[in-house]
This record gives C-alpha cells, structure tokens and sequence, in this order.
C-alpha cells in the first residue's frame, strides 16, 4: 500500500519533467542575426552612401524584455553586426545611427567614443570602444551598455536616427527603419548692426555667438523626456529648448541676460527670433 501512494506521488512530477524536456522553448535554441538593411528617414535625407560611409556611427543594443542588456556594440561597418541571440526569448532590438559621428562626436585618446555611445561597464561609465563587434553582458546587472540608448539625457548638436522594435523569431536578419530624433532650431538676430549675441544652451554643452557679419546659425536639437519605441511614435515628437541669450554692445555699455526658451518640433526647423531693441528698450 505505501508503495502505491509512493508511486501516485511521484507520478506528476514525473509526467511534469517529461513536458518541460519535450518542450523545445525549455530548450536554448541560438541564431545569428545580422542587420544589414537601413531605411527610412536616414536614407531619405542622406542617402544611400551614409550606409558605406565610414565616418557614419552606428550604436546597436539588444536588450531583454526587461531591459537589461544582454548584448551591445559601436560599428562603423554594419556587415560585422551579428549578435548571437536565443530565438525563444524576447529581445528589444535598439539602433542609434550618426552620420558623420566620428567627426561629430566626442572622442578620447585611445579612439573611444562618448556623448550617446557613453556606456557603463563594471558600474563605471566610460567611452565606448570601436569594436565592430558585440559585447555581451551579464543581464542580472540592469545598468550596463549604452546609456542614452532608452532616452537621451541631454540635447546634441548634430543629426541622431533611432529604430526600435521588439524581436521574437529565428530571424537571421533584421532590417532597421529609422527615424530622425531631433528636431532644428534655426536663430536669427534681428536689428543687430553692432554689439553680439551669446547664447548658451541649457540642455547641452553648446556656446554660439551672433554678431553683424553672421545674423544666424541652424542649431540641431535632440528630443529630450520622449521615450523613442515603438520607433514610430515619434512622429510626432516635440521638446522644450530652453537658453540664455546674452546681448553685449561694448560701445553702448549694455551687458543683458535673458532666459528663453522655443519648442522644438521633431525633423522641423524651428525658427527663433532675437530682437535687439527687446534687450535695449
């Protein structure tokens, strides 16, 4: 009799195994995906050759459901983007594209590269190397990686492109559709036949001078607090610039601080005017 109940006992946890041993999701099955194919609003406004361009930075990142890394690289040449990858787990696949990047963006002395592609690694945050290659990470860590790649904390003066969407497949390639993250504020000055303009950005480390011989200049500026997935939601986006506009006339004596601010609508050029009799009056 007690060798009977043993038996019933054992009997489900038995038949459980048997499942989870049958089922292949319990199992890792491991793909490689590529990204090789770039469309949309990058192509659209600086062609095809931006994808053979070496000066072009592409950041992507492979995060979890949960989003923590999994895996992340900086390349300069997608043909070497192939990530390893389960094809039963959930992964949000994110691209961070800068044409002209290596020019643009900051960068130390051993070749690393900062600003978006800033990255934390063993709870430091340092520059990003160059690879051409993924980095993978342990995922119980949930800082690690990029850490501007969910939602950029400060504004950058130059063109950023983003793509992100959720993976669950065995697809061996995955093709990106970018769409253009900042938005332009173009500055003009307005009665201004002496003295300057300063203005200094609060949402980036931006300085710029207007003056009589140069009435103007287009600014970039990055959305900020918009989080860019799904990428598509974006459209849309807009974000508050804010600065302060100093005007200097040496001659007149007049030294006066204004705070602005312009709401920067997403791939638009925002025109902001800068009157010189509103700082004399």
């Amino acid at each position: 009799m007690k060798l009977k109940v043993l038996i019933l006992l054992f009997v489900p946890f038995m038949l459980a195994a048997c499942r989870d041993d049958d089922n292949p999701r319990s199992r890792p099955n491991f793909v490689e995906t590529s990204f090789t194919d770039i469309s949309g609003e990058l192509t659209n406004d600086y062609g095809e050759e931006v994808l053979t361009d070496r000066n072009t930075l592409y950041g992507i990142s492979v995060r979890l459901d949960n989003l923590h890394t999994y895996s992340y690289g900086l390349f300069d040449d997608l043909s070497k983007a192939v990530v390893r990858r389960d094809a039963n787990q959930e992964y949000w696949f994110k691209l961070t594209v800068v044409p002209n990047g290596k020019t643009l963006c900051t960068q130390d002395e051993q070749g690393n590269y900062g600003d978006l592609f800033t990255i934390c690694d063993d709870g430091k945050l340092q520059n990003c190397p160059l690879s051409n290659t993924f980095i993978y990470c342990d995922t119980t860590i949930a800082r690690n990686g990029f850490q501007e790649d969910i939602q950029p904390r400060k504004s950058y003066p130059y063109d950023i492109y983003v793509d992100m969407d959720r993976v669950f497949n065995t697809a061996t390639e995955r093709r990106f559709v970018c769409y253009k993250y900042n938005g332009h504020i173009r500055f003009f000055a307005y009665n201004l036949s002496q003295g300057r303009f300063e203005i200094h950005m609060n949402e980036m480390d931006k300085q710029f001078f207007l003056t009589p011989e140069k009435q103007e200049c287009i600014l970039p500026f990055t959305l900020l607090n918009r989080f860019p997935f799904p990428t598509a939601m974006c459209r849309d986006y807009a974000s508050e610039a804010t600065f302060q506009v100093r005007y200097i006339d040496e001659e007149r004596q007049i030294d006066r601080w204004m705070n602005k601010s312009v709401i920067v609508h997403r791939d638009e050029q925002n025109i902001f005017l800068l009157d010189v009799n509103e700082f004399t009056n």
